[in-house]
C-alpha cells in the first residue's frame, strides 16, 4: 500500500500560530525502522527505545535524528543507528517507508520526519548486537512486535514520540520486506 503524507489541520495551524517557536524553520528528522522476523513466531518486530534528556523525553521512539547539511537520508540513518545502537548498517541498505509532518506544539518544534526501513538479519556474520550507546538519551532498546504497537497494546498512543505516533496511528503503513518488491530504494530517488 502506498504511504500517505499527512498535512496539519487548520486547528493545528491556528494553535501553532499562537506559540513562540524555538526554531525559525521546519527541520528534517530521519527515523530508522529496523525490522526483524521473530525466529519462533515469524512475527515482525521493530527496534524501539524510550527517549530521555531531550524533547520527547519519556516517549517511545525509533533510532534516528537530525539530517545534517550535505548528508543523504541514507547516510543520516546509518550514522544515527551506529551512534545510538552500535549497529553497522550500510547506507545502501535503507528503503523509503513513510514521511510525516510533525508539529510538536508542546515542545514548540516542527519537523518533517522521513522514515526509512532496514530488515535486520541476525543470522549473518559478523553477528551484531544492539547496544545502548547513548544511555543519557535512551533508557534502553527493545525488539517490540510491530502489530502490538500499531494496535496500541502495552504502549498507549500518547506514549509515543510524535513522529512514531503519526506513523503508527495516522497512516496505513505496514512493514513490507524489500524482496516483495513494494519498497522504494532511496538511492533510486537520489537521496
Amino acid at each position: 500500500a502506498p504511504s500517505t503524507i499527512f498535512l496539519i489541520t487548520m486547528s493545528q495551524k491556528e494553535e501553532a500560530a499562537t506559540h513562540k517557536w524555538k526554531q525559525q524553520h521546519v527541520k528534517v528528522g530521519v527515523g530508522a525502522l529496523i525490522f526483524r522476523k521473530d525466529p519462533d513466531s515469524n512475527d515482525v518486530k521493530v527496534l524501539l527505545g524510550k527517549r530521555k534528556g531531550s524533547h520527547g523525553a519519556g516517549k517511545y521512539a525509533l533510532p534516528g535524528g537530525h539530517l545534517e547539511l550535505g548528508e543523504s537520508i541514507n547516510q543520516c540513518a546509518s550514522r544515527e543507528v551506529k551512534e545510538e545502537t552500535g549497529l553497522n548498517i550500510d547506507s545502501k541498505e535503507w528503503n523509503f517507508a513513510f514521511m510525516s509532518n510533525d508539529v510538536m506544539v508542546t515542545d514548540l518544534k516542527h519537523y518533517i520526519t522521513i522514515f526509512v526501513v532496514h530488515w535486520f538479519d541476525d543470522t549473518l556474520e559478523p553477528k551484531q548486537e544492539v547496544k545502548n550507546m547513548e544511555p543519557q538519551k535512551c533508557e534502553k532498546w527493545d525488539w517490540c512486535l510491530f502489530k502490538d504497537l500499531k494496535e496500541g497494546k502495552k504502549i498507549k498512543p500518547e506514549q509515543f514520540f510524535v513522529p512514531m505516533r503519526n506513523l503508527l496511528f495516522n497512516s496505513n503503513y505496514e512493514p513490507v520486506a524489500e524482496k516483495d518488491g513494494n519498497s522504494s530504494r532511496l538511492a533510486y530517488m537520489g537521496v
